[in-house]
């Protein structure tokens, strides 16, 4: 846990090595950790004047951006991280996620799909594939996203709460049930709406 000791400390630090990428860095996360979201932005672009190809940096300031609706600019810093770490699974899922709120769903797809043929096993990015293929009316193939995503996190509420909807949409009631029981089970809060009109139409 970071005290306002231990802020203090890394404060004092970074003044006095204002050129230590190390210092400014660690100053940048532990803003970040604090929830004190527009010094950590601050702090990470003094340690990308630094370092400008730091890794950490480039994608912790990619998110702050984003967060703070500047999505144009965290598109641009995860364009240009993924110029340099095109591997990164990080940098694809959350390009992906800018691009779905820029409403630009087929880029974000191939984002999503781009994080997964890096690792298959990234959960989330099969759970944001699914949300970007019910938009596009694809629930056979957002299920099938779903059940890859449901091998490697059988307890993930959000899947099912996801497959409710698919299921909902293809008119299949008794599954868009099961599933969405699953999630209340598993603690996700899940609409009320989407659960009254599954009941009404059984």
């Amino acid at each position: 846990m970071i005290t306002e000791e231990i802020l203090k400390a890394l404060e004092k630090e970074a003044i006095e090595n204002p050129h230590s990428v190390f210092a400014q860095h660690k100053l940048a996360i532990a803003y970040f950790n604090l929830g004190k979201f527009q010094e950590a932005k601050e702090a990470f672009k003094r340690v990308l004047k630094l370092d400008p190809f730091h890794f950490e940096a480039m994608v912790n300031l990619g998110i702050l951006l984003a967060q703070e609706g500047e999505l144009e600019e965290a598109k641009k810093a995860f364009t240009f991280t993924l110029k340099y770490y095109p591997n990164s699974i990080e940098a694809w899922n959350n390009l992906g996620l800018i691009e779905f709120e820029l409403g630009n769903f087929d880029e974000a797809e191939k984002c999503y799909r781009k994080a997964l043929e890096i690792n298959e096993s990234l959960v989330e990015a099969w759970i944001n594939l699914s949300t970007i293929l019910i938009e596009k009316s694809l629930f056979k193939e957002a299920i099938s996203a779903l059940e890859k995503a449901k091998t490697f996190a059988p307890e993930n509420a959000v899947i099912y709460n996801n497959l409710a909807v698919a299921y909902y949409y293809l008119k299949d009631k008794e599954s868009a049930l099961q599933n969405l029981n699953l999630a209340k089970e598993l603690g996700y809060p899940v609409n009320l709406e989407l659960e009254r009109m599954i009941n009404e139409t059984l």
